[in-house]
């Protein structure tokens, strides 16, 4: 199903719990307003059985810090027989003891925050001595068969953002295997500390830029057009992702995601709670199945680029269509634990 502007809606991204264990000060919660309810795996695999009626195939698990749930092997065997793709971010904490039976339940690949490999600065960010557990974790991904892994780094001005920063990670995702994914800090407002924001945020056009003079190939993710340079190091390929969404029209009109929150409402974009959709009341109310697909239809209907170019299509009124609710005010809550 498309949207009022043409993109078709394709990736349904579910935040598990708001609960984690790290406190990264780059965290943004997927925008989502505090609350401490979470769905259950019965009611998490309904809502995936009517995504795929308005054409979801892929899901990606989220948080907070998904592995938390101590059924996320129940919820990811529940919804792998419903869609093309189940896969992960997380922090990988507890990847060490998880990734084999979340292999063995359908999961197909993870991303990883890891900001830093080294221990001073990987705890400065997140608030706990952990890197030596991430890397065991990831080995054990690996073992596991979960692939491509993909290490998230958030880039920080003055700490992650800079070539000869992320050097390092990129010499261990290439004796790994993984993918290495650098991505702009996000103001997401509610949810990210607007004095850290403008600490340390970092434009990536510079890292960008030496990637793709270095790539003997580039080529661009579906999701969100994000460039994807390979080049060689020592002799072996290595591939660098780059998220670029701030100010950035190109990418917001190659989304592709619908949200669930922790909380189960659905949610059109990162970066504004307007038109949310209450889709646990529903599911708990005991709402016929073809209300729950009408919900969907509902949510993909009221998406809309959050950072809109000239270029930008005027969407053509639909009938009878809901109005745009106005957006929800979120409280400032500061640094926020969580992952990106």
């Amino acid at each position: 199903m498309k949207d009022r502007y043409g993109r078709e809606v394709t990736d349904l991204r579910i935040s598990l719990t708001q609960r984690c264990n790290l406190t990264c000060v780059f965290c943004h919660m997927e925008g989502q307003p505090e609350s401490r309810e979470e769905l259950t795996p019965a009611e998490i695999e309904t809502l995936v059985r009517a995504a795929v009626e308005v054409g979801v195939d892929r899901v990606k698990l989220t948080g907070g810090e998904p592995t938390l749930r101590t059924d996320i092997v129940e919820i990811i065997r529940r919804i792998r027989p419903h869609v093309r793709e189940v896969s992960m971010t997380t922090n990988g904490l507890l990847l060490e003891r998880l990734a084999l039976p979340m292999r063995e339940a359908g999961l197909a690949r993870v991303n990883v925050s890891l900001p830093s490999l080294d221990r001073a600065v990987y705890h400065r960010l997140t608030g706990v001595d952990g890197v030596d557990r991430v890397i065991r974790g990831i080995h054990a991904a690996k073992d596991a068969g979960l692939a491509p892994i993909k290490l998230n780094v958030v880039a920080l001005s003055g700490t992650t953002a800079e070539p000869e920063s992320v050097e390092p990670l990129v010499a261990f995702a290439q004796a790994t295997g993984a993918v290495v994914q650098v991505i702009e800090f996000e103001n997401v407002k509610g949810r990210v500390d607007p004095r850290v924001y403008r600490a340390l945020h970092s434009e990536l056009s510079r890292l960008s830029e030496e990637a793709a003079s270095r790539a003997f190939r580039t080529e661009h993710n579906r999701l969100h057009d994000r460039p994807r340079y390979t080049f060689e190091r020592a002799g072996k390929p290595i591939t660098l992702e780059v998220v670029q969404p701030v100010e950035n029209p190109a990418f917001c009109m190659a989304c592709h995601r619908l949200r669930i929150t922790s909380d189960g409402r659905l949610k059109g974009c990162l970066m504004t709670n307007a038109g949310l959709i209450d889709v646990r009341s529903l599911l708990r109310d005991g709402a016929p199945f073809g209300e729950l697909v009408e919900a969907f239809r509902s949510a993909v209907r009221l998406r809309a680029p959050f950072f809109k170019g000239p270029e930008t299509a005027v969407p053509t009124p639909i009938e009878n269509e809901p109005p745009i609710s106005t957006p929800m005010e979120l409280p400032v809550v500061g640094v926020r634990a969580g992952n990106s």
